[in-house]
């Protein structure tokens, strides 16, 4: 812990003023300037901060979250406090890089476990253990400021943020409309068996809208069944560049794991089974099964991806056997030749026109910047 001691600008313009009531008391003689600057003196005196008030304190942890890019919650600090006078004036302050932090009370009650409430708003994608910020103690009007770096451990996962999809494009690149919707409902037992319920989407038929399950969820709730099942979905996500590129850095990468992000929670709310394989340095890992439904797995998985520098290699490495049955997406750097791919393959690169196309037009600035990098 390091603490350092300063005078604020407020503190010394107090100072001074109070420095020219008693001089302006002791030359006219007057009781309302030494009444003031008595008053003032005071009350700096009475809350200016302690020596050892920063010592004494001590910061327990911090409670496990998981946040979403730029999600801001109100968490509760625990710390500890053995002294028997209170701190005025606190103020918690962190910048980042993990997250930023801000908190303040008008005094800090001596206890040997409190909680003290922050914002805390998530900025850099990972899994972080350990939280630096800055504390503060002030007296009136800023007057004798000190100032301790704390570290409080955690458990912290600042998840990828999804990126906005054009839903209609999406849909016609993988083909994921159930087919059979314009036929009659169908009835009995194999293909008519019923699958799954899922919300309505403009163009579906309102004769498969569930009427009792609708009007209890107050919205339109679309019936299933297993003749119409989604396919299932395999995301790729090939985590190699090349070594000599320019065109993908670090912030081309957080962008393409917000784009897997995008997709991800895109099949998830269509209820189409999806899987997510990682192309890591030592080959390829099945990191959620296709049968996995929780989107904070696969935005954890996403998280912890880190970009590896790769020599050129056109082609995808072999997969898991559970990803041999049903679409496949690969979504890379680079480093995969989309005209090499299978023909069951959808390619797409980070940056290129196809990317492009399926992002929300509403997006149009990051686009715009992310165009340099070329198709």
């Amino acid at each position: 812990m390091i603490v350092r001691q300063r005078f604020s600008g407020a503190g010394r313009l107090c100072l001074l003023a109070g420095v020219a009531l008693v001089a302006g008391a002791l030359l006219f003689g007057h009781p309302l300037p030494a009444l003031a600057g008595g008053f003032a003196l005071g009350l700096l005196l009475f809350t200016a901060p302690g020596g050892r008030a920063l010592e004494r304190l001590r910061f327990l942890r911090l409670p496990p979250a998981r946040l979403v890019e730029d999600e801001e919650r109100v968490l509760d600090l625990e710390y500890a406090f053995a002294a028997s006078l209170a701190p005025l004036g606190v103020v918690l302050r962190a910048a980042g890089p993990a997250a930023a932090l801000e908190g303040a009370t008008p005094a800090l009650l001596p206890t040997l476990h409190g909680r003290l409430p922050i914002l805390l708003r998530a900025q850099k994608r990972g899994r972080h253990d350990r939280i630096s910020f800055e504390v503060q103690l002030r007296g009136a009007f800023g007057f004798r400021a000190r100032t301790a770096q704390f570290e409080v451990p955690t458990d912290l996962w600042v998840l990828p943020r999804p990126r906005a999809l054009r839903e209609r494009v999406l849909e016609q690149m993988l083909a994921l409309r159930p087919w059979g919707f314009e036929r009659p409902q169908p009835a009995g037992p194999g293909d008519g068996e019923f699958y799954a319920l899922r919300e309505w989407r403009p163009g579906d038929a309102e004769r498969r809208v569930h009427p009792r399950l609708s009007a209890r969820r107050g919205r339109k709730v679309l019936r299933l069944f297993r003749g119409e099942a989604p396919p299932v979905v395999h995301l790729v996500v090939d985590l190699r560049f090349a070594r000599d590129g320019r065109s993908f850095g670090r912030v081309d990468f957080d962008e393409a794991m917000r784009f897997a992000a995008g997709l991800t929670r895109s099949l998830l709310q269509r209820s189409i089974p999806l899987s997510l394989t990682l192309i890591e340095a030592a080959g390829a890992r099945l990191a959620c099964p296709a049968g996995c439904r929780d989107l904070h797995r696969f935005l954890g998985e996403l998280a912890l991806a880190k970009a590896l520098p790769a020599k050129n290699a056109p082609d995808v490495p072999p997969l898991p056997a559970q990803t041999l049955v049903g679409r496949k997406v690969v979504l890379h750097l680079g480093l995969v030749d989309d005209a090499s791919a299978p023909v069951e393959w959808l390619a797409i690169r980070v940056g290129a026109q196809r990317y492009f196309q399926l992002l929300d037009a509403q997006l149009g600035p990051p686009a715009v910047a992310g165009a340099r990098h070329g198709a």
